[in-house]
């Protein structure tokens, strides 16, 4: 698994001008895609998959604190997915339905009795990110780039797993060449490029024609750079990272959940419900507008690299069991895939997004 890694690290480090090219770089690429996708399954095997099922643990780092998550992934054919991960934090639900994607939070209910608080983290207010004018309004360069960021890990879950993307990514590959692998053995790498800017490039072992890895860079957003993106921890729309209701530390009651005296019911109030912003003026909009459209501009790229390791057989399937990020050389993801079902029985009603009443439940 080490030497795996390594290789990843050592061949996706090789820029696209040092690969040898080929001649025919779409007829290659698809050689290849068809070579490997022979060792997931036969062809009937893989065209009479209706659905797919994946439980495991996902296991992340952050600088010095880990977060570890009990990971459950549907797949409906051809194209819905649905990513439900449970950890400390709360219960986070991510769905794609082939053309439009949206994110559910529950926050953990924390700070003993009367002290904890439940809540999504939808939209910002006015002005705030994904509000109203807000620079991740849906029109703003910032929100269409971080839209196809939540939607790229549905990609790769269809591509990591069964090398095939939604239609809507309108995804299209050419040979990229060749690279170093494990214990000199040799790679393909294979370029996708697709809808909105979407790209990606995937790695295959020569001798076996398994997918080993992909790799794509992103905007490096930190918290000097407008947080890491809407969902994501600590970033807005995120239920880590808000202050606590005052009074609700850790084992102690609290008046998280309460509404203001100012607040009626249907009435906005001064600090209302968790997450609710002050509105801001036109010049303070307009001002934080152009903040994070800077920052994001500045914002320095960085490599995303993905191994596939651990394959295994299940129902006639060859599918990998384990999937380690690496982000600046170094893994700090990890996910442990401990159940798989071939064409479960999954209901069309997961992929449809439930309108909330306007209390918010």
């Amino acid at each position: 698994m080490r030497k795996l890694i390594l290789a990843m690290i050592a061949a996706i480090s090789i820029p696209a001008f040092a690969l040898a090219q080929a001649p025919d770089a779409k007829a290659k690429a698809d050689q290849i895609l068809k070579q490997s996708r022979a060792t997931i399954g036969d062809e009937k095997k893989l065209k009479d998959l209706q659905g797919l099922s994946f439980a495991g643990t996902v296991r992340q780092t952050f600088g010095e604190r880990q977060l570890e998550s009990e990971l459950e992934i549907d797949v409906l054919m051809p194209d819905k997915i649905r990513k439900t991960t449970n950890s400390q934090r709360g219960t986070e639900t991510q769905t794609f339905n082939g053309a439009d994607f949206w994110r559910d939070f529950i926050p953990a209910v924390t700070g003993g009795p009367g002290g904890g608080f439940r809540g999504g983290g939808g939209p910002g207010g006015p002005g705030g990110f994904g509000g109203p004018g807000g620079a991740g309004a849906a029109n703003s360069p910032m929100a269409s780039y971080f839209q196809l960021q939540q939607r790229r890990e549905f990609y790769q879950i269809m591509l990591g797993w069964l090398l095939t993307a939604p239609a809507s990514a309108q995804v299209e590959f050419a040979y990229a060449g060749e690279a170093p692998g494990p214990e000199g053995s040799k790679l393909d790498a294979i370029d996708g490029k697709g809808a909105n800017g979407f790209n990606v490039r995937l790695f295959f072992d020569q001798k076996s024609h398994q997918l080993i890895g992909l790799s794509y860079k992103i905007k490096q957003m930190g918290r000097g750079n407008g947080g890491r993106g809407p969902g994501g921890p600590g970033a807005p729309g995120a239920g880590e990272g808000r202050q606590r209701p005052q009074g609700a530390q850790a084992g102690q009651p609290g008046q998280g959940g309460q509404r203001p005296q100012d607040a009626q019911a249907g009435q906005p109030g001064q600090g209302g419900r968790q997450g609710q912003r002050q509105e801001l003026s036109p010049e303070e909009r307009e001002r934080m507008m152009k903040e994070f459209q800077d920052r994001f501009e500045k914002a320095p790229e960085v490599e995303i690299r993905w191994a596939f390791s651990d394959y295994k057989s299940v129902g006639g399937l060859n599918l990998p069991h384990r999937l380690t990020k690496i982000q600046g050389g170094t893994p700090n993801e990890e996910w442990e895939i401990s159940k798989i079902k071939i064409n479960p029985k999954i209901s069309p009603d997961k992929f449809v997004k439930k309108e909330k009443s306007p209390s918010g439940n």
